[in-house]
């Protein structure tokens, strides 16, 4: 497989991913226009974000096991059936509802997942696909509410959230039909299957714990820097500080994969979580909207490319047969991470001040590089590679990045 047989992956995997950030805005306007209450709004929130985050792990295992076709397009009809039930759905019935964006969770095509396995595939330039997908994850997180807004011009919240799970179901089976995602070749003999499955990885599990730390701090940030420009401006600021960061996000993903490192991954990975630190020590003492800009940008250049290179150790920590279960649990532990940051930083802020949580998110990146030095010798291993009696995935044995 070579890089051009990646273009209409890449294609179909921005097609089904940009909705990503549409959908969670969509679904809290959409809930509070129908005269519920924020309360309601959150809990069908939670209830989409649980459903994904318990359950993708084994839809992902299951495209492992039999392929990504199948399980594409299963959940590319899934997905919008659920979101589009819960469109309809009756606004006192909020039971329906919340089995409705359960589901939705649950079935959310894996496409992250899957292109990351692929861009992992022997023959593909990792390095260069997996900086990529940091790049795109900023992207997303931009695009997500301006395609938001964009559908507000015409139509409605319901309306956008119908358009999200379209599109993300048009991803999905557009992906699913492509020649890389078909020739994607896995055992599906009768060996019985680990059921510890990617986590039986003892440098992949070590990764995930440094990722869930991380994600405390992305969670911090969430609460505390809306709540510092705020206070420091307009809310109508939020959205534009937000965007400079993921420009910064944006600038840094696309330096990395331009750049060749004589350390190993491992190496410059503990190096560029300290500078992280740095960075987030910035943050802590920003004074105003264009101070905290600035900072962002800063943080935002390092994160995109600390994030690539956590790619390329998912990559290399994942057991054969166990690649894109790998890359799913690296996303469930960043979303739970950052679901218990946003908890805590929303508590200490209100006690205490933005500085609080700002300060939290300092000691979580300092944590997470003290983990990462400790655990180079660890990440420079390749995985255990899966028993004979197992089944395996001969194109995405565990590889070991330059």
């Amino acid at each position: 497989m070579h890089d051009k047989v990646m273009r209409a992956p890449l294609f179909w995997s921005v097609v089904g991913r940009l909705p990503l950030y549409l959908i969670s805005v969509s679904m809290v306007v959409f809930t509070a226009s129908r005269g519920l209450s924020y309360f309601s709004a959150g809990l069908l929130l939670s209830g989409y974000s649980l459903g994904g985050a318990v359950l993708a792990p084994f839809v992902a295992r299951a495209v492992d096991k039999y392929g990504q076709p199948p399980v594409l397009l299963i959940t590319g009809a899934v997905y919008p059936l659920a979101l589009i039930g819960f469109v309809l759905a009756d606004p006192e019935a909020v039971a329906l509802q919340l089995a409705c964006v359960v589901v939705a969770g649950a079935a959310m095509p894996p496409i992250s997942g899957c292109i990351r396995s692929l861009w992992s595939a022997p023959g593909n330039t990792e390095r260069v696909g997996l900086s990529l997908e940091a790049v795109l994850g900023e992207v997303f997180v931009i695009g997500g509410p301006l395609l938001f807004s964009l559908v507000l011009i015409w139509g409605s919240a319901g309306a956008a959230l119908v358009v999200g799970a379209v599109l993300t179901s048009a991803g999905a089976i557009g992906f699913a039909m492509t020649r890389a995602s078909r020739d994607r070749r896995v055992d599906t003999g009768t060996g019985k299957r680990d059921p510890l499955g990617a986590l039986r990885s003892a440098a992949l599990v070590r990764l995930l714990v440094l990722l869930l730390v991380a994600g405390l701090a992305t969670g911090a940030y969430s609460i505390a820097v809306p709540a510092f420009v705020e206070s420091h401006g307009s809310a109508g600021d939020i959205g534009l500080v937000f965007g400079v960061w993921g420009v910064g996000g944006i600038l840094g993903g696309l330096w990395y994969g331009s750049r060749t490192f004589r350390q190993p991954a491992e190496t410059v990975f503990a190096w560029g979580l300290l500078a992280l630190s740095a960075a987030s020590a910035l943050v802590l003492v920003a004074w105003d909207n264009w101070s905290m800009s600035a900072a962002l940008v800063v943080l935002g250049l390092l994160q995109a490319p600390v994030t690539a290179l956590s790619y390329e150790l998912i990559s290399r920590t994942a057991r054969a047969g166990y690649v894109t279960e790998a890359y799913t649990w690296a996303i469930t532990v960043s979303v739970g991470g950052t679901a218990i940051g946003s908890q805590l930083g929303g508590l200490v802020l209100g006690a205490y001040g933005t500085w609080a949580p700002f300060l939290g998110a300092v000691v979580s990146m300092l944590l997470v590089a003290t983990l990462a030095f400790g655990a180079r010798r660890l990440f420079a291993e390749p995985a255990e590679p899966a028993k004979p009696t197992e089944a395996t995935e001969p194109t995405e044995a565990a590889t070991s990045p330059a």
